[in-house]
């Protein structure tokens, strides 16, 4: 006959087992473990989690997360339009403003939109010869381009409704310039291409203020968390974000969905009762996160290593863990897939991590054979590393991938004194070096480094306290991945300062812990919450209405005559086919005004195109002049472009393009600056134009 256990009964037998023998519970604390045991089983889907916020009916958060998007996005939108006056530039103003690796995305954007159909343009865009000529490339493969297909099918969907309803969806007129420049016309609206593209973007971000507050939310099973976490992200949004200033950029798509993510993957920590369901909800931003971003399988990768840390340590299940690693595997397949076979992506450590972690959990039953839990946690630990460096050295044999050995570099130059061309020229930019004390010091004026230093404190000697009592019922998992998950950010933005994107905003989302009435019992009401949340909003704002005020009062307007009398030059009066080399920010803006083949660009990250710049950049070396024309001769480029604050001027201490030679070609250090000999006498060269600023000598 079967049996019939009583699960409460089972449960208490549980707390009793896992106490010490001789420690005696009341019967109180017994029934408010057991109570505590059952909110944490319970919450078996998503959304159960915000029925239970306070008392707050879902509608309400959810109007607040709609209101503190609609914020921030009027914010950096607003932000935008006062640094460049975007809205009374010209088509081709607008576009000059879109300088590096921002120029070559929206160039792909415009071939999208002025195609005669979408599909010719993604065709276009799979099989282009202008942006490494004369070489044939897949630029939705190598540069992720999936962000601007759907703005531009969205773009084209506007047109045709406007056709069809014969309404305008833009209002022009002409702008008087001064200054001798010839006035022009300039549009605003969603039926100007480049103002539909940055208020898109600007649209998209804005879901980083309601995902902020609904993620602080979650964490901290409180309203005030979540309007915590979103002031706190206001008044640091200068170290938070730079979309303001460069819309373009992957991580302007990457990084609110890569937040998405992350706060579902938290979700699921937090309810335990995981189901297979649950890894299509986390696999669909995954794979988004990386169709948008090559930088996301590093990311990606710190969130694996975190979550296995959790796994070992007993502190999330290993049934948890398996639906996770589940969700990121579909996601892996499918980018894979929508890549057209990135080798980057599939021979990455992220790739490797994941197939040994779901190595490891599948043959658990063999680990468990070791009866000391010390032991296990430590042969985890082992087969993880030897795994995947076993397996990354193996995919990288097989698909021959060194696109991502600049990486390893760039940090091995941080600590040794290895240098080579490419990781100097990396690390000569500002947002490569490491994150400077300034910025700590701005986090410490708001407040929210030690608020969030002494929250993870004190929340951490709570878990740790309740885990050597042998109280642990994984009901911490999600606290802790976001606290690990932030150490793992700091570490990337203190090796490279750009980083910090991932780290400040997640910096914010911990201190909606210091609000938890889980780790602090005394937050019993929400009228004393309401009260430490005044209070701490007070004491922040000082400072951070004073950073807000700074950023709005950020006044400009873009012009740059000396790079539109150049475009027009080459428009009106050189040939389509006409290829060129130089600079990769100005190779960029030929490449997106003129349509002319170029033979390298700043995406930086492929190994050939490296290899490309390199070449191109011996102009500013002091090689002998006719080695360097037939190097260039030899790419079949026709016109080479000079920048004369790339041959003259000064850039940080040894990072002038002449610097990086000297070490780079030791043996000609002695010897004349090729760029600044040709400006002056351009044989074998011919000079072809000639302004302020730029130099175009044909080959």
């Amino acid at each position: 006959m079967a049996k019939r256990v009583n699960k409460r009964g089972a449960k208490a037998g549980i707390l009793q087992l896992s106490l010490k023998k001789d420690k005696i519970i009341s019967k109180n604390k017994l029934k408010k473990l057991i109570s505590e045991s059952d909110q944490t089983t319970e919450g078996s889907s998503f959304t159960q989690r915000f029925s239970r916020i306070d008392g707050i009916r879902p509608f309400t958060i959810a109007a607040l997360a709609v209101f503190f998007g609609f914020c921030n996005s009027f914010h950096q939108a607003t932000m935008f339009e006062n640094d460049r006056h975007f809205s009374h530039l010209s088509s081709l103003e607008r576009e000059m403003t879109f300088r590096t690796e921002m120029g070559l995305y929206y160039f792909y954007y415009k071939t999208l939109t002025e195609s005669h159909s979408l599909l010719d343009g993604v065709n276009r865009i799979m099989n282009d010869n202008l942006t490494e000529y004369p070489s044939v490339i897949n630029t939705l493969e190598r540069f992720t381009l999936y962000p601007e297909v759907v703005l531009a099918a969205s773009f084209r969907n506007i047109l045709t409704v406007s056709n069809f309803l014969n309404v305008s969806f833009k209002e022009c007129w002409q702008v008087l310039r001064g200054d001798d420049l010839p006035p022009i016309e300039s549009c605003e609206g969603v039926g100007d291409p480049a103002y539909f593209y940055v208020t898109t973007v600007f649209l998209l971000n804005g879901l980083v203020g309601s995902l902020l507050f609904l993620f602080g939310t979650i964490l901290s099973d409180s309203l005030s968390g979540g309007i915590l976490t979103v002031a706190c992200f206001f008044f640091n949004h200068g170290e938070c974000t730079r979309v303001q200033w460069t819309p373009p950029l992957r991580e302007s798509f990457g990084y609110p969905l890569f937040l998405l993510q992350m706060m579902l993957v938290s979700l699921l920590l937090k309810c335990q009762r995981s189901y297979i369901s649950h890894s299509f909800i986390i696999a669909v931003p995954t794979l988004f996160f990386m169709l948008c971003w090559q930088f996301a399988q590093f990311a990606l990768l710190t969130q694996i290593l975190v979550l296995f840390g959790l796994y070992i340590l007993n502190f999330m299940s290993s049934m948890t863990f398996r639906h996770v690693l589940l969700g990121h595997m579909i996601s892996l397949f499918l980018a894979v897939l929508f890549l057209f076979g990135n080798k980057m992506l599939i021979g990455s450590f992220y790739t490797s991590t994941l197939l040994v972690c779901q190595v490891i959990v599948s043959v658990e039953k063999f680990y468990k054979k070791m009866k000391s839990p010390i032991v296990i946690m430590i042969i985890k630990g082992i087969s993880l590393i030897f795994g995947c460096l076993f397996m990354k050295l193996f995919l990288t044999a097989l698909l021959h991938v060194d696109d991502d050995t600049h990486i390893w570099n760039i940090l091995k130059s941080k600590f040794t004194s290895y240098k080579d061309f490419h990781t100097m020229l990396y690390l000569c930019a500002v947002e490569f070096d490491f994150l400077p004390l300034e910025s700590f010091i701005e986090l410490s004026k708001t407040l929210v480094l030690p608020t969030a230093i002494i929250s993870v404190a004190v929340v951490l000697y709570i878990i740790l306290k309740k885990r050597i009592n042998g109280i642990e019922f994984h009901r911490h998992a999600d606290v802790l991945y976001n606290i690990f998950q932030c150490f793992a950010f700091f570490v990337m933005a203190v090796l490279i300062m750009r980083l910090k994107l991932f780290f400040t905003p997640h910096l914010c989302l911990l201190v909606a812990l210091a609000l938890s009435g889980k780790y602090f019992r005394y937050l019993d009401t929400n009228e004393l919450r309401a009260y430490i949340l005044v209070g701490l909003l007070g004491a922040m704002s000082v400072q951070g209405v004073a950073n807000i005020k700074h950023q709005r009062n950020i006044l400009g307007e873009f012009s740059n005559p000396d790079l539109e009398e150049l475009i027009s030059w080459v428009n009106g009066t050189l040939p389509e086919d006409a290829v060129f080399a130089g600079p990769m920010p100005t190779m960029a803006n030929i490449l997106l005004s003129t349509r002319r083949p170029i033979v390298n660009h700043p995406h930086y990250e492929n190994a050939g195109l490296r290899e490309r710049t390199y070449k191109v950049y011996q102009i500013f070396s002091r090689k002998p002049v006719t080695e360097v024309y037939n190097t260039l001769l030899t790419m079949e480029v026709d016109y080479v472009i000079l920048e004369r604050s790339w041959c003259f001027g000064k850039r940080r201490e040894g990072c002038a393009m002449v610097d990086l030679w000297d070490v780079e070609d030791p043996e000609n250090k002695d010897k004349e600056n090729v760029c600044q000999k040709i400006v002056k006498n351009p044989y074998p060269f011919r000079k072809a134009f000639r302004n302020s600023l730029y130099t175009v000598l044909a080959i």
